[in-house]
């Protein structure tokens, strides 16, 4: 004779037991392999990390000179000609802290504009101002406007 026969659902229900599940599965890899390649990826990522605080370490001098050239960018309604000089004390001091101080600081006039031009690989904005921008600080009345344009985009494309 069957135990089972004779009773009702909900009897035949209180009998089962519960689901068996299964132990969960580990995280961790169970092979080599991936030890070797969780070890790559780690070096990877700290090399690139380490890459990326150099290069913003190497370019602090540019973000230093572009908040200088926004301030002078704001007083510059005060004083034209004043600002004008600013902005050329700034371009120099910005070259000399990316290049050699001897290939830098005995440059004026065309051999500065040609330096601006030289090293951004031929910008285009920078190309069509470095003469004014070589020569505003010497000129009085200039309009120092259209140069802060040109001066920030030297600033931030120049190769050092």
């Amino acid at each position: 004779m069957n135990p089972y026969e004779g009773l009702n659902l909900a009897q035949l229900l209180d009998l089962m037991h519960g689901l068996v599940l299964p132990a969960p599965v580990s995280w961790m890899p169970a092979t080599q392999g991936w030890w070797v390649v969780l070890g790559w990826l780690t070096a990877i990522v700290l090399l690139s990390v380490w890459h990326l605080v150099l290069r913003r370490r190497r370019n602090r001098y540019r973000r230093v000179a572009l908040v200088e050239l926004r301030s002078i960018e704001a007083q510059s309604a005060e004083g034209p000609e004043r600002a004008a000089q600013a902005v050329a004390v700034l371009l120099k001091r910005t070259a000399l802290s990316a290049y050699p101080r001897r290939q830098v600081a005995r440059l004026s006039g065309p051999d500065w504009a040609r330096f601006l031009c030289d090293s951004t690989n031929g910008d285009k904005l920078v190309a069509r101002w470095a003469d004014q921008l070589a020569v505003a600080a010497y000129r009085p009345g200039v309009d120092v406007t259209p140069l802060f344009g040109p001066a920030r985009r030297w600033i931030k494309v120049h190769r050092a």
